[in-house]
């Protein structure tokens, strides 16, 4: 960073603890005119942002924008997010791996939202912030909002649903395993929480979604199946045959749905799409879903 760049981030600095003023945001912008050019100055910003007692949506806005113009437009490889980076995004962003500010956590999901494609481990990471906050009834991913423990509300299903859909890229990907893991750690979680019931029908369609994809089948796109009502998912599902799990898809899927001891909706719909007939069913999803009658 230049002499004269150095002089003007320092005085947003002196100036700008709280970031409630356009002016400092003004002074960040002149600093950061042509972008983020080197991984030391977005060390810098990042630096700052974790010295803020309060922000306001204008500095989130700025933050995330300038972070996530810096991986796709500055770094190479460009207009993409590889592995590196989202190592890196997720490293820089944390303490003891979570999101240690909520400009931090908007800089995840417009970098989710921007990225052609991305890593499953950022949207598994963007899911796990989410969970921390549920678990608690606050967070970075919950911003200033009220909210009970363990419990999800419409606002955080909506947010939820934009992650997985953003996740699926332009291509609208399949769910993945690693999503498909936070996503079970997520609804564990909330089990026992007064949710809004679109949380049971966003966890099932994307589980389905997953394993689907896993068993062979030609899953509709990501936006697709993730966006349409419950029961034309299922036809969705269900439409494109039997769908047979091999052995360790089953043991995972057996063991994320019973490792609580207990059922529950999205779950037992899971159970029913992917145990079989009676005649052909496999024996251990079979078992767990006469349980769960």
């Amino acid at each position: 960073m230049g002499a004269s760049k150095r002089h003007t981030f320092e005085l947003a600095l002196a100036h700008g603890r709280n970031i409630d003023s356009a002016d400092v945001i003004a002074l960040l912008r002149e600093v950061y005119a042509e972008g983020i050019g080197t991984r030391d100055e977005a060390d810098e910003l990042i630096a700052f942002d974790h010295t803020l007692t309060e922000t306001t949506p204008d500095w989130r806005e700025f933050f995330a924008t300038t972070i996530a113009d810096h991986l796709l437009q500055r770094c190479e490889p460009a207009a993409s997010v590889d592995d590196k980076k989202a190592d890196w995004l997720i490293s820089a962003l944390s303490y003891r791996r979570r999101v240690a500010t909520a400009s931090g956590f908007a800089a995840v999901l417009r970098l989710l939202e921007a990225a052609p494609q991305s890593p499953s481990s950022l949207a598994a990471y963007a899911i796990d912030q989410l969970r921390v906050a549920l678990i608690a009834g606050e967070g970075p991913a919950l911003g200033n909002r009220p909210h009970f423990s363990r419990t999800i509300d419409a606002d955080d299903v909506a947010m939820l649903a934009h992650m997985l859909i953003s996740a699926g890229g332009v291509s609208g990907v399949p769910v993945s395993r690693a999503e498909a893991e936070a996503l079970f750690d997520l609804h564990d979680a909330v089990a026992g929480g007064a949710n809004d019931r679109g949380f049971d029908d966003l966890f099932f369609k994307a589980i389905a979604h997953h394993l689907l994809a896993i068993a062979g089948v030609a899953v509709p796109a990501r936006r697709e199946m993730l966006q349409s009502e419950l029961e034309l998912a299922v036809r969705l599902a269900q439409g494109n045959g039997q769908a047979l799990l091999g052995p360790d898809d089953t043991a995972w899927l057996a063991g994320r749905i019973m490792r609580d001891g207990r059922a529950t909706r999205a779950e037992f719909l899971l159970l029913q799409l992917f145990s079989g007939e009676p005649d052909d069913a496999d024996p251990t999803l079979r078992r767990f879903l006469d349980c769960a009658a």
